[in-house]
């Protein structure tokens, strides 16, 4: 037989509001009471359906996960592993998670789920700059938390050590011999793509080597002057070809097979994310290993300390792992 509140309640001589509190662990009902409840609904293995919890608790029990809109389908295996760390935490507090497409073009969605009150929270997966979903979420009574460093002291957030792994990356490959590098980068307007620009930098700088800034390349991930800015790159004398991703890394490597170079006999090639898209890649690739699961467990754990009232402080993994593969031999 299914049981109720209101099978429960009539069987223990109570109200169903008694139950329903000493359930929840809210209301003003003594110890003796909520003891004796719970007690009951362990001997009959009973469990709260999902729309009595929420009522009971005052929540949904959903966080809602904002992906940019935007994604190419090059961009996904970042996102999907970001996601599954941010799944698999939420089932140890017995949250679902919301998918919501939301960027700088549009963030209606977003909007409908926080007015509708379709979830007790949110995770931002990429930092645009002026983002007008970081902008609305300031605006709301929610708790949120960004990935990515929104460079803004009152945006609550979790991030890789884009910038330090980075650097030390370009270190490397300066102590391997590799001393011209042309970087191809993403848009200006992400904010991971600024962190990983400065820390190429700094790697050059901690070298004692200046950099050739005619040689950085910024906003190509739609670009159609891939083919072309490779080639003025190879004109000026590069010896690597520097990705700010796994996406573009791979289309540089299609372009540069289709041209007729070859990798690491006529250009030498590395990527500062590593991913599957780039697991099949011939040559293998050399690339930064980042643990994007992990960031996102941390995510969903901070911001579930926050809606329980926890004051949380940005955190910024430091772990990362420099992939030295046949690309830069």
């Amino acid at each position: 037989m299914g049981h109720t509140l209101d099978s429960i309640a009539k069987e223990l001589g109570m109200s169903k509001t008694t139950v329903s509190r000493a359930i929840s662990g809210k209301g003003r009902i003594s110890e003796e009471t909520r003891r004796k409840v719970n007690e009951y609904i362990k001997e009959i293995n009973y469990s709260p359906s999902a729309v009595a919890r929420s009522l009971a608790a005052n929540r949904t029990f959903n966080v809602g996960l904002v992906f940019p809109a935007d994604s190419a389908l090059g961009e996904m295996p970042y996102f999907q592993t970001l996601m599954t760390g941010v799944c698999d935490r939420a089932i140890d507090f017995e949250y679902d998670v919301l998918i919501i497409l939301a960027d700088n073009d549009g963030i209606l969605p977003l909007k409908h789920a926080v007015q509708n009150k379709k979830i007790d929270a949110v995770i931002v997966s990429r930092c645009e700059k002026d983002s007008k979903v970081i902008n609305f979420l300031k605006q709301c009574d929610i708790p949120y938390i960004v990935v990515g460093n929104p460079m803004d002291p009152e945006v609550p957030y979790v991030d890789h050590d884009n910038e330090g792994a980075t650097s030390r990356m370009i270190e490397t490959l300066i102590d391997a011999g590799i001393k011209k590098m042309a970087l191809i980068g993403g848009g200006e307007n992400i904010n991971v793509t600024l962190s990983r620009l400065q820390g190429f930098k700094n790697g050059f700088k901690n070298k004692g080597l200046p950099v050739d800034e005619s040689l950085i390349f910024l906003n190509m991930h739609k670009s159609v002057r891939l083919d072309s800015v490779l080639k003025e790159a190879l004109a000026e004398g590069a010896e690597c070809i520097v990705c700010m991703d796994d996406m573009l890394c791979n289309s540089v490597l299609n372009c540069l097979h289709n041209d007729g170079i070859s990798v690491p006999e006529d250009v030498k090639l590395c990527s500062f994310y590593d991913s599957n898209l780039l697991s099949t890649s011939k040559p293998s690739v050399t690339s930064l290993y980042f643990d994007a699961k992990k960031l996102g467990a941390l995510g969903l754990e901070l911001l579930m300390r926050n809606l329980d009232g926890e004051s949380i402080a940005n955190q910024t993994l430091k772990d990362f792992n420099i992939q030295m593969r046949d690309s830069t031999t």
